[in-house]
């Protein structure tokens, strides 16, 4: 008796077994990084094999560290010269906008955009160009770059909820420029400006800030601070986290180095260390991670 009752347990116990699959690990978390080349890194070497050369995306900036570092799955679809319709409606260097990469199973989506949105970084240049012997420089249109902040709120948390309306159990965390001006001293060399257009894009830049924040605020996404963080590591400090406008070949003026990504990357891996939803949008200053 004793003998028929195991042999029908033995049975019974392998037809179970069969019938269960093995156990998987579970699979890494869906990582969707996007945004402008703040967030891409041209000039940081080496560059990512297999996508446009124009987008400039580096397997150095801080989607990668940050997906090294927690063992994510990163697509990243970021791309030097993107605005915000890039990102919603516009294809740019033959790939599609960049939210089609955002899908249901995607957890994490990290954002820097807006810059191009109001000409910021293109203003820098065009000063630099004048101010160095350069030709067909163009002219900077204070009134449209101004007007254009007044709405680019707008247009980054369009962004933050379409984000949302796609993925949403995805964590989405918004990164602000990293500060390329000093915000109290003169223009150094190599960083051609003259005061007025340094006050200028000071004001740029705070405005942009502002605007990232409000959107980030309005639309439930968290901030990541980077332009707070790096006040003291502009192009000019003397541990900058920004090249000059007058730099190394192959690297790309006015945009962040290896050091500044590696710096907002160690912001971002902080924040996700933090419960989800504390803070909201914006946290007090007792709450941000250093950089």
């Amino acid at each position: 008796m004793f003998k028929r009752i195991s042999a029908a347990v033995l049975a019974a116990a392998s037809v179970a077994l069969l019938a269960t699959p093995p156990a998987q690990a579970d699979a890494p978390a869906r990582y969707v990084a996007m945004g402008s080349s703040f967030a891409a890194g041209p000039g940081i070497p080496p560059q990512r094999p297999g996508t446009p050369a124009a987008c400039g995306r580096s397997t150095k900036n801080y989607a990668s560290l940050v997906a090294g570092q927690r063992g994510l799955a990163l697509t990243d679809v970021t791309c030097s010269g993107a605005t915000t319709a890039n990102i919603l409606t516009a294809g740019q260097s033959g790939q599609p906008p960049q939210i089609e990469a955002v899908t249901r199973d995607t957890r994490l989506v990290t954002i820097t955009i807006g810059g191009n949105d109001v000409g910021y970084v293109g203003s820098l240049f065009t000063y630099g160009c004048q101010n160095t012997g350069g030709t067909n420089c163009g002219q900077v249109d204070r009134n449209a770059v101004r007007t254009a902040l007044t709405t680019v709120h707008e247009k980054i948390g369009a962004v933050i909820a379409a984000v949302h309306r796609r993925a949403p159990r995805a964590r989405v965390l918004v990164v602000d420029y990293l500060t390329i001006v000093p915000g109290d001293r003169p223009a150094c060399d190599g960083v051609p400006l003259t005061p007025e257009q340094l006050a200028f894009e000071r004001e740029v830049a705070d405005r942009l800030a502002a605007a990232t924040r409000r959107a980030a605020r309005d639309e439930r996404a968290s901030l990541i601070p980077a332009a707070a963080a790096s006040a003291d590591h502009d192009a000019c400090a003397a541990v900058p986290w920004m090249e000059r406008y007058t730099t190394a070949q192959g690297r790309v003026p006015y945009h962040p180095n290896e050091a500044g990504m590696a710096a907002v990357a160690d912001l971002i891996t902080a924040r996700l260390r933090q419960p989800r939803g504390r803070c909201g949008g914006s946290c007090p200053a007792a709450h941000r991670p250093s950089g």
